[in-house]
């Protein structure tokens, strides 16, 4: 039996055929004028040896591009990026092109190692849809290469970098005036990571919208850096548990929004809610969101994709941008009057 890694190559298919290699590559790239007989002995040999051509290969050769967009997630349990995700694949798969996905769990030398990797195999592009906060750098190392590059994540802003992003600092102003205008001045906001610009421009939205309100509480309830599904759970039971509980909370992702809904749960205590990013039991579960139209930004980002980087990209020339609008997804939890 064969070992595992002892795979047929286009020099063994031309010696079991009799031929040269070059002859053997012509009869599998598909070339014509090859005498009839001669092809039938390759085609045989490469069946015999389960040898395929490698047809990524044969398109660079051929002076085409590459199938693969290396896409970049920072955790495949988030909702958002497990929605956005499958959304880019869909439009991706459409137009005949296939991601390769890692999950760097914001370790920075993992996205490092994933960036060249997509280098050294000539990828079409690069997606990102969430990045380490320190990544920066490492793409606008690989956009003066010329590869086409595309994020969701405005913390990868920089020459020959393409952002997608939704209006966060309205996102922050809505969810804050969603609250406001049923009566709630207390409120909880449970922050993400505290040096993502996405948490800082959401963040900036609702403190505008307290602008020139003396009667508002909420910094004393403010918790950044509760990133994850346990730590806005156990912010939020506390925060339920005192005697001087807010009537209202602001979640700046959809996993925190989880978490919070985890916690009013076990002690059987609901606040008003407001959660920034929809996710797949929000509406099961009468959640109120702030969202955009995801569905456009995968579909945005694929015609990016496709587009060849022009020399400007690698002189490093400013990458341009597309901004989603938001908007609020009224399902209850957020329209509860305070006092109730």
């Amino acid at each position: 039996m064969a070992k595992q890694n002892d795979r047929p190559t286009l020099a063994t298919v031309a010696s079991r055929a009799g031929v040269s290699i070059k002859t053997a590559s012509r009869v599998l790239n598909g070339e014509k004028h090859v005498a009839a007989r001669t092809a039938e002995k390759v085609e045989e040999a490469a069946a015999e040896l389960g040898f395929r051509i490698n047809s990524t290969a044969r398109r660079l050769r051929a002076g085409g591009r590459s199938p693969y967009i290396g896409v970049v997630m920072s955790d495949g349990d988030d909702p958002f990026q497990a929605r956005l995700f499958t959304l880019l694949e869909a439009e991706l798969s459409r137009v005949g092109l296939r991601p390769v996905v890692t999950v760097t769990a914001d370790d920075l030398d993992r996205e490092r190692g994933f960036l060249d990797e997509c280098l050294a195999n000539d990828m079409t592009g690069i997606c990102v849809i969430r990045s380490h906060p320190d990544a920066a750098r490492f793409y606008a190392d690989a956009a003066s290469a010329a590869v086409q590059i595309v994020s969701f994540d405005p913390s990868t802003a920089g020459p020959g970098v393409d952002l997608i992003a939704g209006d966060e600092e309205r996102a922050g102003r809505l969810a804050a005036t969603q609250l406001l205008n049923h009566g709630h001045i207390s409120l909880g906001v449970i922050g993400d990571h505290s040096t993502s610009p996405i948490t800082t421009a959401r963040l900036a939205g609702i403190q505008s919208a307290f602008a020139g309100r003396s009667d508002i509480g909420w910094r004393a309830y403010m918790r950044e850096d509760a990133h994850d599904l346990a730590s806005a759970k156990n912010v939020v039971a506390a925060w339920l548990g005192s005697r001087s509980a807010p009537s209202a909370l602001i979640t700046l992702s959809a996993t925190l929004t989880q978490g919070a809904i985890d916690a009013c749960r076990r002690l059987d205590e609901w606040p008003a809610l407001v959660g920034i990013d929809d996710f797949p039991a929000a509406d099961l579960l009468d959640v109120t969101v702030i969202d955009r139209d995801v569905s456009a930004m995968a579909a945005e980002a694929v015609r990016r994709l496709r587009q060849v980087p022009s020399s400007a990209t690698a002189q490093g020339a400013d990458g341009g941008s597309f901004e989603v609008p938001v908007h609020v997804i009224a399902r209850g939890s957020g329209e509860e009057a305070s006092g109730k």
